[in-house]
């Protein structure tokens, strides 16, 4: 009995495909899935999720449709399958037959496997999955049947099988089958014999002078003009599913179930197929002149050829558990960048196309605005050349220290003419040469945060931002300013009411996700030329003064501020990282993500399932989505970035709350409450540990940047006044500029 046996770990039976396999197969539980099934074409091993199943009955089905997978072509078989009326039993037949190879396959390959197999088809057995406690197996039972029973009991010494003589050389040739040439071969060959078999019958039919017990055959015959030899029936009046005249099963249905295997690529041959075989829903469904006729009889099991089969394989599908809360399975898509970014060309464009169709009545105050930014932009910049400068001088100073931990000495072998003297004494008497190791150079890509959340400290975090793109300019760090906004800046079909080009790669499979409506506008970036550059800050710092006020600025509807499509910034990440790193031959791509807040889920959250996976198709990797965990989601994407890349994961959580001990629930924990309470008042930021990033910096969301340490000193301020504000400045500029100066930390090694 199965019942009380240990509960399966499914993880380790993931491992242990992939281990049989010698690949890195995708191995998938389904509790939807009807049976096990192998998809050829993709690589997908899916299993149900099973009750009351022995590790010895997982095993085995594992290594039975492991071995599918390596042995079983996903083409060559449908030649002999064929469409329509008897495609359903000429699989049946393929299907027996090759089981019988690929078990021997897999045993042969893993012998360890033998006594899983012998044990899982005595545990089955004793189930009665193959429906045999109230049938006699002799001669009487179709061929095909008693090969089947031979190759899953008889082999295990679980059942006495009866042959003929002439019988015998079938069980020898289907236990010496090599490839999947000799399956077919045979299969075809047993399949004719069968239907010679039921021609004889049909022969004798008529002289008997009894008909079919429900007159079906009659009335048939009457109906579609059908002979006799065109449609036999059995001893006991029941349909045999004899041939009609163009070779084709009567009675079997072209079934979509079998076409739908063909096209998928899913195996062909497997005993437990997932119902694109003998008992497909949709072949069943088939409702035409012939639906009083179908193949119950293997349907049924009833007797009839290939009915051990049938009976197998809803046994099998009788073991699923049913009330198990489904593990649901995502697959990541394939962004198509051309139509989810826009450029800086781009953004100017549109900038011109504002600026020109305003009405003049609105010209002179948009300009007004737009002057006064302007100086408010190069006064900033102007203020902060210092603090740029200090960076420089920091990262340099670094660089220089990481360089000498890299510098080495080594010896020439040529002897040194002025300390050669001193052999008699010392060794060293040969000349030495400085090594130095190279250093790495870097590259930043980041992402900023265009959200509504993100209005009242918008112009903060621009100011930020500018610091360390200026910075860059200086150093010459390649670097990209992105911009992730939910209004989507592509052409719009007015008509369909839909866009005119997909975001990402559109697939029929409903595994694969689909992005929210987004655009990644690129604001900034090394590429330019110095005027470009110049006039995008100007207009990036005009854009954040004005996105600041909640009634709104005078600027381009397309740069408003919406939702946080976050995660869909992080899957065109996947593609952007590696082209930046190709692009401007950086060794390392930092990557940083400067937010507010989450990103809206993309529908691998968790939430009523046991848990998610995620589907990396690059990596054919999985990953768990964790449901408990608030950042779980976007944690796995990150983590996949990470993973996919290579890259220095960065990320800048600008929080506005007073109280940090509002982020325990998302960042951090009571253990280390107390020092991060203390940083955030000290130093405005705490770094943190996650899942997602290598460093996550939680800073103060309002935070100004302070360049003048006395701007608030009247001009009769005493000594100790002057020394306690130019202490206090000093560390406010450091703590202002956080984010830079971690940044800078980072890539300076």
């Amino acid at each position: 009995m199965l019942m009380g046996k240990p509960q399966v770990n499914r993880e380790s039976k993931n491992i242990l495909a992939k281990c049989m396999a010698t690949e890195d197969l995708r191995v998938i539980h389904d509790a939807k899935a009807e049976t096990a099934y192998f998809d050829t074409e993709n690589r997908v091993l899916c299993l149900p999720i099973w009750k009351d199943m022995s590790n010895a009955t997982y095993d085995m089905l594992v290594g039975h449709e492991v071995s599918h997978a390596l042995h079983t072509p996903a083409q060559g078989w449908q030649d002999f399958v064929g469409d329509g009326k008897g495609s359903r039993i000429r699989h049946m037949f393929i299907n027996i037959v090759e089981d019988a190879r690929i078990e021997r396959m897999i045993k042969d390959k893993f012998p360890g496997l033998k006594r899983d197999f012998a044990t899982a088809y005595g545990e089955l057995h004793d189930r009665d999955l193959f429906e045999l406690a109230n049938r006699t197996v002799d001669l009487d039972t179709p061929l095909i049947d008693r090969l089947n029973l031979e190759f899953k009991l008889g082999l295990f010494g679980l059942l006495q099988v009866p042959f003929s003589a002439d019988e015998k050389q079938y069980v020898t040739r289907m236990a010496e089958t090599v490839t999947f040439d000799d399956v077919i071969a045979l299969a075809r060959e047993l399949y004719e014999k069968h239907q010679d078999e039921l021609e004889d019958e049909d022969d004798q039919q008529p002289q008997s002078g009894s008909q079919s017990g429900d007159g079906e055959e009659g009335e048939e015959q009457g109906n579609q003009g059908q002979s006799g030899d065109d449609q036999g029936e059995s001893q006991d009046g029941s349909q045999s599913g004899s041939e009609s005249e163009d070779g084709d099963e009567d009675g079997s249905q072209s079934g979509d179930g079998d076409e739908s295997g063909e096209d998928s690529g899913q195996s062909q041959t497997d005993d437990t197929d997932d119902g694109e075989s003998a008992d497909s829903e949709d072949g069943d469904s088939q409702g035409d002149e012939q639906s009083g006729l179908e193949y119950d009889d293997y349907r049924e099991g009833t007797g009839q050829a290939g009915s051990t089969q049938n009976s197998f394989e809803q046994g099998v599908n009788d073991l699923r558990d049913d009330s198990n809360k489904s593990i649901e399975y995502y697959t990541l898509p394939t962004m198509n960048l051309e139509n989810c970014v826009v450029d800086y060309k781009q953004v100017a464009s549109i900038w011109e196309t504002f600026e020109s169709s305003m009405r003049p009545a609105n010209q002179e105050r948009y300009t007004e605005k737009r002057n006064e930014s302007t100086v408010n932009c190069r006064e900033f910049l102007n203020r902060t050349r210092s603090t740029v400068a200090q960076m420089v001088q920091h990262f340099q100073m670094k660089q220089a220290a990481d360089a000498d931990k890299r510098t080495s000495i080594a010896k020439t072998g040529v002897l040194d003419t002025v300390n050669m003297i001193n052999y008699r004494w010392s060794e060293d008497i040969f000349m030495k040469n400085e090594v130095h190791a190279d250093g790495k150079n870097h590259g930043i890509v980041m992402y900023l945060d265009w959200s509504g959340s993100m209005c009242g400290i918008i112009k903060d975090t621009v100011e930020q931002l500018l610091i360390l793109t200026e910075f860059c300019q200086k150093v010459n760090i390649p670097f990209d300013v992105y911009a992730f906004s939910s209004k989507r800046l592509d052409e719009y079909d007015k008509d369909t009411g839909e866009f005119v080009n997909s975001q990402s790669v559109p697939s029929d499979d409903r595994r694969v996700m689909k992005p929210h409506q987004f655009s990644l506008i690129q604001y900034l970036s090394s590429d330019m030329k110095t005027n470009e550059y110049k006039s995008a800050v100007q207009t990036l710092y005009y854009l954040a003064e004005q996105s600041g006020y909640y009634s709104g600025g005078s600027y381009p509807s397309e740069f408003g501020m919406g939702c946080t499509p976050l995660n869909e910034a992080i899957q065109c990440a996947y593609l952007q990282v590696p082209a930046f790193q190709a692009k401007h031959g950086v060794q390392v791509v930092n990557t940083v993500f400067l937010t507010d807040g989450d990103g809206h889920s993309m529908g691998a959250g968790g939430w009523g399932h046991d848990k998610s996976m995620v589907h990396d198709p690059t990596t054919r990797k999985d990953y768990e989505v964790i449901s408990t965990e608030h950042t779980a989601e976007t944690n796995v994407y990150l983590r996949i970035l990470q993973e996919r890349t290579g890259t220095n994961m960065i990320g800048i959580r600008l929080y506005e709350g007073a109280k940090i001990q509002r982020m325990r629930y998302r960042h951090l924990n009571d253990e280390n409450m107390a020092e991060a309470v203390k940083n955030w008042k000290q130093h405005n930021f705490i770094a943190v540990d996650d899942a997602g990033y290598d460093r996550l910096f939680i800073v103060r969301g309002n935070l100004n940047v302070e360049t003048d340490a006395l701007q608030d000193l009247s001009h009769d301020a005493s000594y100790t006044r002057l020394k306690n504000a130019f202490m206090k400045g000093s560390n406010n500029q450091k703590s202002s500029r956080v984010i830079a100066t971690q940044i800078v930390d980072i890539i300076a090694v």
